[in-house]
């Protein structure tokens, strides 16, 4: 599904220290990449095979390709929440994955459970992941009614298809703009109580444990108490999943300050207790993978009261950096662990099978980093056509020098 225009037939990487979770490398070697795939993995200078171009990665982290699970790329309609209209049909994700829509990394369409997402009537999963859906959810709409979702995980385990799960019940939650806590007190705002996830959460590991092969990821996990329940899915071996934003591990409610919109999201920021537990469960491996849940917007819709601002953050630029700094330097997390997070982890939770590894025959996709690097993200100096991120003027160690999509440079570090 990589849209690359153009790739070299080989490519040497020479000299990086390699990280591959999967295949529990960590060492300096080298790596030929042909054809859109891995050829060779081997120690420094032991690749006899000619290439068409080299890459010098010494000094730097050679990894599989990172993948987020978590991206809204507001297409089709470029349209708040997330798409117009929603993809919940097989020609909705086949418009998604042509070519001429001119990706330069692999996309991996993530459909509607149900039909424009109103938590009704379920979509054809079949014919959707016959169609290139890795996933299927109703994201910003959870799913709320007990019937739907117990259909909805029959059928992820008779397709072997996760059921994404954004966990608010929000019977509970309107109207409420950011985490119950001393901040929202402060403000005079109403408060989302983490109770309001954490029940989701605990009622929908029950239906997984009740139904043979269910597949249950669970997005954005913000709340010490949502990680009982999925500790408690993991032991009784149900088919339990989750993921954490970089921005949930690395700020507390207190950011939101003064009414900073920018650091309104749902689910919101939660409080510092909170951080601990979500740190603990990255390290413990409770938690499968790092996701950004990327969400651009347009600044008149965060330009407005907070009540009004739209939630959500952009994250693609900054996830890895904060992984590192926070995680790596603050936390001394393995770094070979913070590579799981963005790799292997995320390709076990969707089977994107020859994704996350560098094992020889798996797509050649690859990132180069430098985990000493120190910079300050600059939003105005954003790729994103959107400015809405808390983390203008941060200062983070960690960063990415190249990105190999099939074999092919697609970015290089100037």
């Amino acid at each position: 599904m990589a849209h690359a225009k153009s790739k070299p037939a080989s490519l040497l990487i020479k000299g990086g220290h390699v990280i591959d979770p999967a295949n529990k490398i960590d060492a300096v070697m080298d790596v030929l990449l042909r054809d859109g795939g891995v050829a060779e993995v081997a120690a420094p200078n032991k690749i006899r095979a000619s290439a068409d171009e080299k890459f010098d990665a010494r000094g730097l982290i050679v990894a599989p390709g990172l993948i987020d699970l978590h991206v809204h790329l507001r297409e089709p309609g470029q349209a708040y929440p997330n798409t117009t209209p929603v993809i919940d049909s097989q020609e909705w994700v086949n418009w998604l994955l042509q070519p001429e829509r001119g990706a330069v990394v692999n996309v991996f369409p993530v459909a509607a459970a149900t039909h424009a997402s109103k938590g009704a009537v379920l979509t054809d999963f079949r014919g959707l992941q016959r169609a290139g859906a890795v996933a299927v959810t109703d994201d910003g709409r959870p799913i709320l009614d007990n019937d739907i979702m117990r259909e909805c995980l029959r059928l992820s385990g008779e397709l072997s298809i996760p059921v994404v799960q954004h966990a608010e019940d929000t019977r509970l939650t309107e109207n409420s703009p950011m985490n119950d806590g001393p901040t929202s007190f402060r403000l005079g705002l109403r408060g989302w109580n983490v109770s309001a996830e954490a029940g989701i959460v605990d009622r929908d590991v029950q239906l997984a444990q009740q139904i043979p092969n269910a597949r249950l990821h669970v997005a954005h996990l913000s709340a010490a108490d949502s990680l009982k329940a999925v500790r408690r899915g993991k032991r009784n071996r149900a088919r339990v999943t989750c993921e954490v934003t970089p921005h949930h591990f690395t700020l507390s409610d207190e950011a939101v300050g003064d009414y900073d919109t920018n650091c309104k999201m749902n689910p919101p920021l939660r409080s510092k207790p909170d951080i601990e537990s979500l740190v603990a469960a990255l390290a413990d491996g409770t938690v499968d993978a790092i996701a950004t849940d990327h969400a651009p917007h347009a600044s008149h819709e965060k330009d407005v009261e907070f009540e009004r601002a739209a939630f959500g953050i952009t994250g693609l630029e900054t996830a890895l950096g904060l992984a590192i700094t926070k995680l790596h330097r603050e936390h001394h997390i393995p770094l070979i662990r913070i590579v799981e997070l963005f790799t292997s982890g995320p390709a076990r939770v969707f089977e994107l099978r020859g994704r996350g590894s560098l094992a020889r025959g798996s797509h050649a996709d690859v990132t180069i980093f430098d985990p000493n690097k120190r910079w300050t993200f600059d939003v105005s100096k954003s790729r994103s056509l959107s400015r809405n991120s808390p983390f203008d003027g941060r200062q983070l160690t960690g960063k990415v020098m190249a990105t190999i999509v099939g074999g092919r440079v697609v970015y290089r570090e100037e």
